[in-house]
């Protein structure tokens, strides 16, 4: 339980999506604008004048210090704070608040961006950034990273690397679970992501516009990883920027700022432990969302079902079904912004346009609301909560890392084992050149190990079922049959 002295809060948020039609606009300047338009949401330019640090999370630009960028667009020196891969989104937020309520900083701002559309379409005919003021200093980033890797060695030699593949895996291992057939698990999916579209069609920001009639249209894609296809998965080729500011009530009254512009934050809670994909025991259980609901609860006297607002982290529909069963939503939208696919998904840096949302509807609803983050394959979690009114100083930072270790039940994976197997889950991995199937399979003896087939007649196999439960002869150069 954090006590500042003074209460702390988000006083200005911003999410900026520049679609394609519009002038093309560089890295730099699409979060500076972003920052521009946080300020003018917490009525306050002259915020900036008392903002000593940017947090940043790295996205997919090789800019090695945009913080410095930055601060020479502003004329500022804030200390510039890089969060690499794998840090969750939420440690940010948490950070933040951590070293403004304890005078480590007066106001943070926290800001990410992403031009991929137009890296995409323009390649080097992208813009560099302008208007720079070379009399501040170039400052070197501190780097944030994580303590490990959130996929493992043996996931990465043998190829298992993709986001969407991973993902996939644990969907299919859900419907094996649930006993859905193919057909069945497709319409599931689709059905999710149908009301996604339908949310992303009156949602301020979405990139994808008309999302439903573009479904229509067009249809699901083409194949991804079975079942996936490429509009069930997070849309990373997007201009998309966000921001939002961490200060004291004290200092954005100072600085003009009213009491009608801020959130203030409630709960943050994590969990960091790591298990990779292919070492979990049963792929479908996420012990950190169900500890993390529980602990919520206990810490706020409010389960997740009662906050008014929801944006559930969406890059694929099984860690928005698993999350959602976690924190007991049911019934209920899951997001107001349409999910990483229709609203666009910045690489790294969704949650930040999460809280910018979740954040403006609080304080027009005068409602509470709740946000979550994901790093990984469905990894590490983080979950916050925010509120339109004051009702306590206090707020609850919890880290239940330890206790998720605990309760998660693994079995070890090596390579170069050999002989009969069950299958774990499946699925066919495409891309515009060739597929393969992915198998996790588990010896009698308690061992997992990936096998992979490019055989025609697997991946024909494989797209009509997963096999889930069935056995397999796996071989030790890391092939298998049947």
């Amino acid at each position: 339980m954090l006590e500042p002295s003074s209460q702390i809060v988000i006083a200005g948020a911003a999410n900026l999506t520049w679609l394609p039609e519009r002038k093309p606009i560089s890295m730099i300047d699409l979060m500076c604008e972003a920052i521009e338009n946080a300020l003018n949401d917490a009525g306050s330019k002259s915020l900036i004048d008392v903002v000593d640090q940017i947090f940043i999370p790295k996205g997919t630009w090789d800019n090695k210090n945009p913080g410095s960028s930055i601060n020479e667009r502003f004329g500022i020196q804030a200390q510039n704070v890089l969060f690499d891969l794998g840090v969750l989104q939420s440690s940010l937020v948490k950070r933040a608040i951590e070293d403004v309520a304890n005078a480590r900083s007066k106001c943070t701002i926290l800001v990410g961006g992403e031009i991929k559309e137009q890296q995409k379409r323009l390649g080097d005919l992208v813009p560099k950034l302008n208007n720079i003021n070379s009399s501040i200093p170039n400052q070197s980033p501190e780097w944030v990273r994580p303590d490990e890797l959130v996929i493992s060695r043996h996931e990465i030699d043998n190829g298992l690397i993709r986001a969407s593949d991973q993902y996939a895996l644990i969907e299919n291992a859900y419907a094996y679970k649930n006993k859905l057939n193919r057909q069945q698990q497709t319409d599931l999916i689709n059905q999710e992501w149908e009301r996604m579209a339908t949310i992303a069609d009156s949602a301020k920001g979405a990139w994808r516009k008309n999302a439903t009639e573009y479904l229509k249209e067009k249809g699901w894609g083409r194949p991804v990883s079975d079942p996936y296809h490429s509009n069930h998965v997070t849309q990373w080729n997007v201009n998309q920027a966000a921001a939002i500011i961490i200060t004291t009530e004290e200092i954005a009254k100072t600085h003009g700022s009213s009491s009608h512009n801020w959130v203030y934050p409630e709960a943050i809670i994590e969990s960091n432990n790591v298990t990779p994909l292919t070492e979990r025991k049963d792929l479908t259980i996420c012990e950190g969302i169900t500890t993390i609901s529980e602990r919520l609860e206990v810490l706020t006297g409010k389960p997740a079902s009662t906050r008014s607002v929801i944006e559930l982290y969406s890059c694929f529909p099984i860690a928005v079904r698993m999350q959602s069963e976690g924190l007991e939503l049911f019934n209920r939208d899951l997001s107001i912004t349409g999910g990483m696919t229709f609203a666009g998904g910045p690489f790294n840096n969704f949650t930040l346009q999460g809280i910018s949302c979740v954040a403006k509807k609080v304080r027009e609803q005068e409602s509470d609301g709740l946000i979550t983050s994901i790093s990984g394959m469905l990894t590490k979690q983080g979950l916050m909560t925010i509120n339109a009114k004051q009702n306590s100083k206090n707020i609850v930072l919890d880290d239940v890392t330890e206790l998720v270790k605990k309760q998660t039940k693994t079995v070890p994976s090596k390579s170069g084992i050999s002989g009969e197997m069950s299958i774990v889950s499946s699925t066919v991995s495409h891309s515009i050149q060739t597929a393969q199937v992915f198998v996790i399979a588990e010896s009698n003896e308690n061992y997992r190990t990936i096998v992979t087939s490019k055989k025609r007649e697997d991946i024909q196999k494989f797209i009509q079922a997963t096999y889930v439960g069935e056995e397999i002869n796996v071989k030790p150069d890391g092939t298998f049959e049947f």
